[in-house]
């Protein structure tokens, strides 16, 4: 079949995103916003599938009460109509034959939405002051309403193709981690394990799943054209969270951790694993163990209903138990999605119930400087039952030999 064929997106996928933009409508019309235009990369891509992978000409997605409709810069128009799930593409600046609205972006606004008085929803946590200050330059604007919160809400429910996605994603995920073990008990260092990871969940996208792109969400500057990532850090490294893998070779006593996310189709999903080499020392141990009983505590309450704090307070009492309540972490565990830690997060003062439909981690886990870090995420579906596992690597102790 043709690439662009294979790649375009289907009538299913259509329908689903004229249901967000519906939904979009609807708390436009709560907060009295004539016009929604939307510029954060992600909501972009929420409301129209697209990802222009490099932004150095913003995209914007701009709903009215009557409408929706991509506007793009003409270089992106091809890429735009052939991929994104929405039928009006509108256009901006010169490129090749397309016609554009207007030559600059925010004249062609004035173009499309010029002509009465309108409340403008933003994204009050993106738009920056020069945006505001041109829109109301060029627009007769009665006021900015925000609706950055909305847009979260939104995607906190992931539809049918959001969840195709997340499962594809915890495919990959398992196995650039698996694979990165693997290499990390033949004596490969923390590098050499994370390219092998990477490697492997490359391979399997070239053998099932190239009709989906793996771009992330880029800045004006710089274009996340490949999101297929593994990192393994050790020891007192752990403690930072993220951060480049070494040349290191863990070494016995060592605790090291594969971590890998992996976007398809715009979505990710997190799998880590912490990994004893060898016999570790008794206060690694503990905490270990501790962190398998913390997750098996929230795996125990995981269900439509839950309180997000009350999941996080039994986690951490395994903590505390054992020793460890000087060092607890401010969460554990986050959504997943479109954005590698989304809205919300299982921490204290979190009073929201989970429900059917949400994608998040489990990870309740213990960084500290002298300790280094143990902790196990998994990415789960929340689920009308219960909730589904959406990583499958091992949960329990992972010992690697010496």
């Amino acid at each position: 079949m043709d690439i662009i064929e294979q790649k375009r997106s289907s009538s299913e996928l259509r329908g689903y995103v004229q249901q967000r933009i519906s939904r979009m409508r609807e708390a436009m019309t709560g907060k009295g916003a004539d016009v929604a235009i939307m510029t954060r990369p992600e909501n972009v891509f929420y409301f129209s599938n697209f990802n222009p992978i490099i932004i150095s000409h913003v995209p914007y997605f701009i709903i009215t009460r009557e409408d929706a409709f991509l506007l793009v810069h003409s270089i992106r128009y091809a890429h735009a109509m052939n991929e994104g799930a929405v039928d009006r593409v509108l256009c901006y600046g010169k490129w090749g034959a397309v016609q554009p609205v207007a030559m600059d972006a925010m004249d062609a606004m004035r173009e499309l939405l010029g002509g009465g008085a309108l409340t403008i929803g933003v994204e009050g946590d993106y738009a920056s002051m020069n945006f505001l200050s041109q829109l109301r330059e060029k627009l007769d604007v009665k006021g900015f309403v925000d609706i950055a919160q909305d847009a979260v809400n939104l995607r906190l429910i992931k539809d049918p193709h959001e969840i195709h996605m997340c499962r594809i994603s915890g495919e990959l995920v398992d196995l650039g981690v698996t694979r990165a073990i693997e290499a990390l008990e033949g004596g490969a260092s923390e590098a050499q394990a994370s390219t092998e990871g990477q490697y492997a969940m490359r391979q399997r996208w070239h053998e099932k799943y190239q009709q989906y792109e793996v771009s992330g969400f880029s800045n004006s500057e710089t274009a996340d054209i490949d999101t297929f990532v593994v990192w393994c850090m050790s020891n007192e490294r752990l403690n930072y969270g993220c951060d480049c893998p070494s040349g290191y070779v863990p070494m016995p006593g060592d605790l090291t951790m594969p971590m890998s996310w992996a976007r398809i189709g715009g979505y990710n999903v997190e799998n880590e694993r912490s990994v004893m080499v060898g016999a570790v020392n008794e206060e690694r141990t503990r905490a270990y163990d501790a962190m398998l009983r913390a997750r098996d505590r929230v795996f125990d309450m995981l269900r439509p209903g839950a309180v997000f704090e009350e999941l996080y307070f039994a986690a951490m009492k395994e903590y505390e138990d054992a020793g460890f309540g000087s060092i607890l972490p401010g969460r554990c565990g986050h959504g997943m999605g479109l954005s590698s830690h989304e809205f919300p997060s299982l921490t204290k003062g979190n009073k929201a119930a989970l429900a059917p439909g949400m994608v998040l981690t489990v990870e309740p886990g213990l960084m500290d400087a002298r300790l280094g870090a143990v902790r196990h995420s998994d990415t789960i579906l929340v689920t009308q039952e219960g909730f589904e596992f959406l990583t499958n690597s091992p949960r329990d102790r992972i010992v690697i030999k010496a």
